[in-house]
């Protein structure tokens, strides 16, 4: 489904185009998401403010937000349902986020894109 919102995404954060996005798609469906959806991908052009992600999601949500081709990469779309499963971010040995390149809550090497869905 594509949902076009009255914002300009150019000069907007990203949870303030979420929410448009979720009001526009509650009002074409006619109820509130997740409705009988246990999972919804939102996948936005292109993230021109406050960049530095390629998706996110929050814990123990029905939601996931991914910027440009970053929908299609397996590595992150299994870390971002991992959210919405209620797992957090893992640490390597230093304990720090994004350390541990061994699980797919860290920080999965992009070699491990091979596959493409």
């Amino acid at each position: 489904m594509e949902a076009t919102i009255a914002i300009d995404i150019t000069q907007n954060d990203r949870y303030t185009i979420h929410n448009a996005v979720t009001a526009e798609v509650n009002r074409l469906l006619g109820f509130s998401l997740p409705g009988p959806f246990e999972q919804v991908m939102y996948v936005i052009e292109k993230c021109y403010v406050g960049c530095g992600w390629a998706a996110y999601a929050y814990i123990n949500s029905w939601m996931s937000v991914y910027q440009s081709n970053y929908y299609y990469q397996p590595g992150v779309q299994v870390h971002e349902l991992g959210h919405n499963f209620n797992l957090a971010h893992s640490g390597g040995l230093d304990g720090n986020t994004y350390t541990d390149h061994t699980c797919m809550m860290g920080n999965p090497l992009y070699s491990d894109e091979v596959g493409k869905m």
